[in-house]
């Protein structure tokens, strides 16, 4: 125990009888709710914000879910067109994921990869639209064209995160023989 806690135990009775100024304490209060309110202010404006950006987020996430049900409830084609669309959109979500799993030192190169994908999702889903209103069979077939060029793209994708990956190997192993 140091001096001055000491010093304050043996004479605290000494203390407990003065009290500070009346004046002092409702200086002391005033500040006190002041600070609050300020602080109290900034919370309440930033779970605005936050429930605003996640509002928003939500509804452009599910935004395009929403349409393409309604596309395909509107499409009507032969069941060896689902069949075909069904394998394809399968494959290329097992290759997204794969893609997914590639940690990439270069976070360009990934968007890159994703901005290209979202333009063929977006010629593809206008195709869709087109298909709806014309039935024509050349649009179907542009379609399915599409959905290949999109798991062609996925593969050459795949295929240079690969390579990227090995080369990354093969420097790290040739660093540890030197």
């Amino acid at each position: 125990m140091n001096d001055l806690e000491k010093f304050i135990r043996e004479n605290r009775a000494e203390f407990d009888h003065m009290q500070p100024r009346q004046k002092l304490w409702e200086r002391i209060e005033s500040d006190l709710d002041q600070g609050k309110s300020d602080y109290t202010w900034i919370w309440k404006a930033a779970v605005v914000v936050l429930v605003a950006v996640c509002a928003y987020l939500i509804s452009e996430r599910n935004a395009p879910t929403a349409e393409n049900a309604n596309i395909a409830s509107e499409l009507v084609v032969d069941p060896e067109f689902v069949e075909t669309e069904l394998y394809y959109t399968q494959m290329i979500a097992e290759q997204r994921l794969i893609l997914d799993q590639f940690d990439l030192d270069d976070p360009q190169l990934k968007e890159n990869f994703k901005r290209d994908l979202a333009s063929l999702d977006t010629m593809y889903q206008e195709l869709k639209l087109e298909y709806v209103e014309t039935s024509n069979e050349a649009v179907l077939e542009a379609m399915i064209g599409n959905l290949q060029l999109r798991m062609e793209l996925l593969d050459q994708q795949l295929q240079i995160l690969e390579r990227i990956e090995n080369e990354g190997k093969n420097e790290s192993h040739h660093i540890e023989n030197l």
